[in-house]
């Protein structure tokens, strides 16, 4: 019997890529870099109360290292532990979380000491795993099953999952019909840079003045807000947001008459006079600088490139509303998909954060004039093991989010291969009319096109396609420049 070649392509699509690739992949981005970056980006401590003589005093975190899943006996033996062992005694599959802490007083490193925070649940399969690089005999020697595609935890013995979770891509420019009185169009750009999150909204009125809202600052008129970030030059304006069109041109035009400001100082107190503030220049600086386009940078020297941006994004909008055209939010383009990595990530920071407050606490407390307390006495809370643990076993997450995590669906191989593939939409289920339901044409190949669950959740609850993958996290951006540098880029 000849055989298919189709079915040598299929065989050879499956063995590339796990059914849980984007899990363990997710998972170990997170581990690998993403620790690392919630420490250096929060892992100071300036404590109030000083040790005596020394008047620049820091605790700082340097790094983290993570080991492999172990369990202490009751006569207090230190062993490895696999996931079979885990899920029969009811035990979390989790492993030690050490962090290096070191003093310095006025510049100089007094002491450096390596401290256990915390346990962190490992991913079955992935590569901080003790079954990782295992043959199929050997994992059945473990009695597993050499076919368990991995990608979740266990947690008190019960097998979880992350839900995969669909959202509009953070830092683009989605332009529609504003539904408020008095106004054409707006485009809307959900500002991320780590953990800062600010929404910002730019619209156009039905007399054509254009507005931006951001943080606690509503509606100011943009070409303002355009001075104030350093381009006074009203001709640049004009030529950077009119960009030659007549009817663009025009409407530049009528917001600088509107909003007439001869300064970049007199921009900057008119704007922090609208945050009732007594020291409105350095109220409406720091707004911008901290809250304005994050993505772009929080110093001073980025608001150049501030400007530039609002001034791209405020002749989109101008031009789609001549033009009475709307980006479509549901091409993919638009969409992102949140896995393991941005989960844990906005979890773990949040605990961290608590972690350090009792570090910083214990310190105050346990210091004296003539001892300054270690380390090891700071560092004492298990939180961070506790409320891991509680997150993942009952899915409720920081922000008020619940059903982040959902319990493994075993009753067969396909539901098991499902359920690991399902993507869920943040938008609430108790609306019918939502576009969003609909399959668009940008999902064939992504999605399956049929498995989808009837009632509230139709549409909104999808399932990756066998052979479709998810792009790895932590892209080079400096090679992604180059590229584009290549192909004829300029940078502003």
């Amino acid at each position: 019997m000849e055989k298919n070649p189709y079915d040598a392509v299929l065989n050879s699509a499956l063995n590339a890529t796990a059914l849980a690739a984007h899990h363990i992949l997710s998972f170990e981005y997170f581990i690998d870099k993403g620790l690392q970056k919630i420490i250096e980006t929060e892992g100071i401590i300036e404590p109030v109360i000083k040790p005596a003589g020394v008047n620049d005093f820091k605790i700082k975190i340097n790094k983290i290292t993570i080991g492999k899943p172990d369990i202490i006996e009751a006569d207090s033996i230190v062993r490895q532990i696999m996931p079979m062992e885990a899920r029969i005694r009811d035990l979390t599959y989790d492993a030690p979380l050490m962090i290096s802490v070191s003093y310095i007083e006025d510049g100089k490193t007094t002491e450096e000491e390596e401290v256990f925070i915390g346990r962190m649940p490992i991913i079955v399969k992935s590569k901080y795993c003790n079954l990782y690089g295992l043959s199929s005999e050997e994992l059945s020697e473990k009695k597993e099953d050499p076919t368990d595609p991995g990608g979740y935890f266990i947690i008190n013995g019960t097998e979880r999952i992350i839900i995969t979770t669909e959202d509009l891509a953070p830092n683009n420019i989605l332009i529609t019909r504003d539904n408020q009185e008095g106004f054409k169009f707006s485009a809307k750009i959900f500002a991320d840079a780590d953990s800062i999150k600010v929404p910002h909204t730019l619209q156009i009125s039905s007399s054509n003045l254009l507005y931006i809202t951001f943080g606690k600052l509503k509606r100011v008129p943009i070409v303002m807000l355009i001075k104030a970030l350093g381009v006074t030059s009203e001709n640049e304006i004009i030529k950077k947001i009119g960009k030659g069109d007549e009817d663009a041109i025009n409407t530049v035009d009528m917001n600088l008459i509107a909003f007439n400001v001869d300064s970049e100082n007199d921009a900057l107190d008119t704007i922090g006079k609208m945050l009732h503030s007594i020291h409105t220049k350095e109220t409406a600086e720091l707004n911008i600088d901290s809250l304005l386009f994050p993505f772009l940078g929080r110093e001073k020297d980025s608001r150049k490139i501030k400007a530039e941006y609002l001034m791209y994004v405020s002749n989109l909008l101008i031009k789609n509303s001549l033009e009475g055209k709307e980006v479509d939010k549901d091409h993919y383009s638009n969409k992102r998909l949140h896995a393991e990595s941005y989960n844990l990530d906005m979890l773990f920071r949040f605990i961290f954060k608590q972690i350090l407050n009792d570090a910083k606490y214990n310190f105050e407390r346990g210091i004296r004039k003539d001892k300054v307390p270690g380390p090891k006495y700071i560092f004492t809370s298990d939180q961070l093991t506790a409320r891991l643990r509680s997150s993942l076993a009952t899915g409720q997450w920081v922000g008020g989010r619940v059903g982040i995590t959902q319990h493994l669906n075993r009753r067969s191989f396909p539901d098991t291969v499902s359920h690991l593939r399902k993507v869920e939409s943040l938008l609430t289920s108790n609306r019918e009319n939502y576009r969003a339901r609909d399959l668009h044409g940008t999902q064939f190949g992504r999605f399956c096109a049929v498995e989808t669950p009837e009632g509230p959740k139709i549409g909104l609850t999808k399932n990756l396609a066998i052979l479709s993958m998810m792009s790895k996290e932590g892209v080079d951006t400096n090679s992604v420049k180059k590229l584009l540098k290549n192909y004829g880029v300029k940078s502003i």
